[in-house]
């Protein structure tokens, strides 16, 4: 899946939109479309917060821009979401799409469940070790602590290798 697909139904607002799994600080694109209602000239897309860690008072949502997709029918638009907007992992924010169509007003077109997860890499964008580096296999017969290793070629084939020399622990 290369974006979150989020679709309209404006005429179903107590339904609630596709629920969105993204990483915590990883970015995210959705892509909102369907039922776009005609006089709408933008679209924002509004992302929950979790409480404030120290008066655990409500934060103001973070705020992105989608931009219009030329050339697509039925009407999409598309937003690029930063890394900064998932600083923390919950399972209980939600997403909003607010539109403004072209009187200026506001309308809002849906909610839907965003689900931050933990992040592997810890918003790094260098990826993780494929086994981390202190990892030792125990041999039950000798008592003795064995290294693991592994490595991925490119041919994105893994392979694992184990130190016949064991340490004690």
């Amino acid at each position: 899946m290369k974006a979150h697909n989020i679709r309209l139904r404006p005429d179903r607002l107590n339904d609630p939109l596709a629920t969105c799994f993204v990483g915590k600080l990883s970015s995210a694109v959705f892509v909102i479309w369907d039922d776009i209602p005609d006089d709408v000239d933008t679209i924002t897309v509004q992302i929950g917060r979790t409480e404030d860690p120290d008066t655990h008072q409500p934060r103001p949502n973070f705020t992105a821009a989608a931009t219009k997709v030329e050339g697509e029918t039925p009407r999409c638009f598309r937003a690029y979401l930063s890394p900064f907007l998932f600083p923390d992992t919950s399972d209980a924010l939600e997403y909003h799409i607010i539109a403004t169509d072209d009187h200026g007003n506001a309308r809002w077109l849906g909610t839907g469940p965003l689900i931050v997860r933990e992040n592997p890499a810890n918003g790094s964008p260098v990826p993780p070790e494929i086994i981390p580096a202190d990892t030792y296999i125990r041999n039950p017969a000798t008592g003795l602590y064995h290294k693991l290793t592994a490595a991925v070629n490119e041919y994105g084939e893994l392979s694992i290798d184990l130190e016949s020399e064991g340490i004690q622990r």
